[in-house]
């Protein structure tokens, strides 16, 4: 007799090692996805602090004066005078950031400035 296909043990294997597969590449998708995720939400946090460094560069008066003192625009502000694009996502949330997002300047150094971003939920 000339049986031709596959026997219920060899099914089994298969589909075991299938299994493990899965197991030892899913986790590492989700590593990638994630660590993707990230770097974007740095990148669109960047986009952000570019933005208000062309308004104050174009607004000296607004900058702060003395060390420790601090001045932000929200991204409402920034996007309606053209600083910023219209959507911007939040990689994280997959929703545009709230308009209530502040991009910030402080002053911490006598001709030293840092931009931060401070996100509101």
């Amino acid at each position: 007799m000339n049986n031709k296909g596959f026997t219920l043990a060899e099914l089994l294997g298969v589909i075991a090692i299938l299994g493990v597969i899965a197991l030892i590449t899913v986790p590492a998708i989700n590593r990638s996805l994630d660590s993707g995720r990230e770097d974007l939400y740095e990148t669109q946090i960047e986009q952000l602090k570019k933005g208000g460094e062309d308004y104050y560069t174009e607004h000296l008066d607004e900058m702060p004066v003395s060390v420790g003192d601090k001045a932000c625009q929200t991204i409402e502000y920034l996007q309606k005078n053209g600083y910023l694009p219209v959507d911007i996502k939040n990689p994280k949330t997959n929703d545009n950031f709230s308009q209530l997002t502040k991009v910030c300047i402080e002053k911490v150094g006598a001709t030293e400035y840092a931009y931060d971003v401070e996100e509101v939920e």
